[in-house]
């Protein structure tokens, strides 16, 4: 299963779901998109909707290599 790791580089909710400073989340592909997994659930994006969301996330997150 194809992942992708990010880092949270400041502590932010979207939609109800937290992303913790200094922690790594992990976003699966899935059929239609991608599954991104926060610290209390998960939200669904299609693929371009993830990119897009990427963009606009990138003062808060940010890809790792890990």
């Amino acid at each position: 299963m194809e992942e992708r790791k990010f880092k949270c580089l400041k502590s932010f909710t979207s939609e109800g779901r937290y992303c913790l400073r200094d922690e790594i989340y992990t976003a699966y592909k899935i059929s239609h998109g991608w599954k991104f997994v926060f610290e209390n659930g998960e939200m669904n994006f299609t693929s371009n909707l993830f990119e897009r969301t990427l963009e606009d996330w990138n003062t808060v997150i940010e890809e790792v290599a890990e």
